[in-house]
């Protein structure tokens, strides 16, 4: 598992994707949730990062750090083992970059709250979202999340038998004003190929596809084959994922 640490400088007392859908990522996920106000410029310190030791050796292939990306020189820097990243309070959080091989689409969102960009590594990939506002966070959505249509949530669907993504299940998390916060996570869904997030449909209902291994097979793929419709949604008190044909979104 990839670990986060959460260090304040010395200064302060030592202190959306592939899917369809309305939108994802860092920007798309929270941007309209709350309006933040960014503390002075602040440096992240990759000094205070622990040094990160590999699991197995040959996870890695790179020889020097990840360059950090125009899009997030204001607020990253890079090292072999290590992302460091400023909150908006200044501090300093770790996130654990050493088998990461490369990221991709990196943004920070126009209020500088969230940062996001998917990476790969060996056999493994994942998009991770770092929540600068309060005590800072880093979440991995597997792919870019979905922002619901008032921006208060975001959810992500990543699923597969081959298990190589870094949520390998559905998740919805609510953008609370300092932190981002899990409301479910479905780690077992119906045998199915492909699962893809549709839509949003409200603020507690989604609209989920998949395809049946038969159609896959029948149909030689992915790209002619019919696919079958989902809702996620909570039914008594915690969220299901059902066929359409059993449930429905609200205004659906």
């Amino acid at each position: 598992m990839r670990r986060l640490m959460i260090v304040a400088p010395a200064a302060l007392l030592a202190a959306c994707g592939s899917q369809s859908g309305t939108g994802a990522g860092a920007e798309q996920a929270a941007e309209p949730a709350h309006a933040l106000t960014p503390s002075p410029a602040a440096t992240p310190d990759l000094a205070v990062c622990p040094k990160r030791q590999l699991l197995e050796e040959g996870l890695r292939e790179r020889t020097g750090p990840i360059a950090v990306p125009a899009a997030l020189r204001e607020v990253m820097r890079s090292d072999m083992d290590n992302f460091a990243f400023t909150t908006l309070g200044g501090a300093t959080i770790c996130v654990d970059a050493s088998w990461m091989e490369a990221i991709r689409e990196p943004t920070l969102s126009a209020d500088k709250r969230f940062v996001a960009f998917g990476w790969d590594g060996y056999e493994a990939f994942g998009h991770a979202i770092v929540d600068r506002a309060g005590a800072g966070q880093e979440i991995d959505t597997g792919v870019a999340p979905v922002r619901s249509p008032s921006g208060k949530r975001m959810a992500a669907l990543d699923y597969s038998e081959a298990g190589y993504g870094a949520l390998n299940a559905f998740a919805v998390w609510d953008v609370a004003p300092e932190r981002l916060v899990e409301v479910t996570r479905i780690e077992t869904l119906p045998e199915m190929y492909g699962w893809r997030l549709e839509r949003w449909r409200g603020e507690s209902c989604l609209e989920l596809s998949a395809i049946s291994w038969d159609d896959f097979a029948e149909h030689g793929g992915e790209a002619e084959a019919p696919r079958q419709g989902f809702v996620a949604r909570p039914v008594a008190g915690t969220w299901q994922v059902q066929p359409a044909a059993e449930g429905r979104c609200p205004d659906a």
